[in-house]
């Protein structure tokens, strides 16, 4: 999964993920082969970088944001390979390799692999570094949508807009309601077929935005919630796994995207569904449409849905994101520019500090503040 600021405690759950590392180990044990260069693109502590030199690689490219890979870097010297693993701390889309490599294993995903900026991270990495005829772990990803019953979380999600008396809170629900929420369901929450309704192809360049019009026939009769995503995974010929309810508990869960209200719903009837999923910056703006026809003791729905309609945007923040806007720098924005400037490669962290807290007095209080932002600002662009 794609490393963020995870903790030593997550990258621990992913790699005890039996579901998750059986596939992955299976997928590099086919596809590296003695003398191979690997690349291990949001490395983490490095566990498919060890995995691939036990598989004969004859070096490793281990690339993270995290400053994990430093204990990676104690984990491939404890096992023997500190000369054949290369940790590189960054963004791979502004990092350089001194050649192509024969594959490229990764997890960027979040809970699904439409997660912030992974689409194109791993089309960077397919164009730039994989060699002619190499292999990219995973090399296709399935996103699978079904109607779910989940009157718990759907309960909890309205109730406590509710939970404080004499108090109107309920202009809240249409907000929560359009809300995206991890979940792990039951085999036996799921109603529906599920539908394969986007494929990620990473061979021949994954689309996104991702969009389908789909029907999702009832089987059974019950309660509908909303709707429950989760993926399935081709690692490489022959080798992958799911994340489907029935697998049982995995590191990646699942999404649940909720109705505006629950729907009563018989075994034969359709659901008819529009989702899509586009990449605006880094998030992925969601939108559902559901829509059931009349049905006996129940009209016809038809819900219009989106995560952007759970965000509380100020007019302030909308108009900045605005094509026409006119940007003017802050004085904060100011200060962090004089930042930039003066990492001229002369002067040290405590001057450059020092002097910004004099230069900008209602940006940073105290020189520790500026010293600390000075820091952060070193410690992403410097080299």
């Amino acid at each position: 999964m794609s490393s963020g600021f995870y903790s030593l405690d997550q990258f621990a759950a992913m790699f005890a993920d039996p579901v998750r590392m059986a596939a992955y180990q299976s997928a590099i044990e086919a596809s590296v082969r003695p003398g191979d260069a690997v690349l291990d693109l949001g490395c983490g502590p490095g566990i498919f970088s060890l995995l691939a030199c036990k598989a004969g690689a004859r070096i490793v490219y281990a690339v993270d944001l995290n400053g994990v890979i430093e204990f990676g870097r104690h984990l491939a010297h404890a096992n023997g390979f500190g000369d054949r693993v290369h940790f590189l701390l960054g963004d791979s889309r502004q990092l350089n390799l001194p050649e192509r490599v024969q594959v490229i294993v990764s997890d960027v995903r979040g809970v699904l692999p439409l997660y912030s900026s992974a689409v194109a991270t791993l089309e960077d990495a397919r164009a730039r570094f994989l060699a002619e005829g190499g292999h990219l772990l995973p090399c296709r990803d399935t996103l699978i949508c079904a109607v779910v019953e989940a009157p718990e979380i759907h309960q909890r999600l309205v109730e406590v807009w509710k939970a404080v008396p004499n108090l109107e809170l309920s202009s809240g629900l249409p907000l929560v309601l359009n809300g995206m929420y991890r979940q792990r369901f039951k085999p036996e929450q799921v109603i529906s077929e599920p539908c394969r309704w986007h494929t990620l192809d990473y061979d021949s360049g994954a689309r996104v935005p991702a969009n389908a019009k789909f029907q999702l026939p009832i089987v059974r009769r019950g309660t509908g919630h909303g709707f429950g995503i989760w993926f399935e995974t081709q690692l490489t010929d022959g080798i992958g796994y799911s994340t489907e309810p029935k697998v049982g508990d995995t590191v990646y869960g699942h999404i649940f995207l909720p109705w505006l209200e629950p729907v009563p719903m018989n075994e034969g009837e359709d659901c008819s569904v529009d989702l899509r999923a586009h990449l605006v910056g880094n998030d992925y703006i969601w939108q559902w449409q559901t829509a059931f026809p009349a049905a006996p003791g129940r009209p016809s729905i038809h819900f219009r849905q989106s995560n952007f309609y759970s965000s509380v945007l100020p007019p302030s923040v909308l108009k900045k994101h605005a094509a026409e806007f006119v940007p003017v720098l802050s004085e904060a924005g100011q200060a962090e520019r004089w930042i930039f400037q003066a990492m001229d490669g002369c002067r040290r962290l405590e001057e450059i500090a020092s002097e910004a807290a004099q230069r900008f007095p209602q940006v940073f209080r105290r020189t520790e503040d500026a010293f600390n932002r000075t820091a952060d600002i070193a410690e992403k662009f410097a080299r």
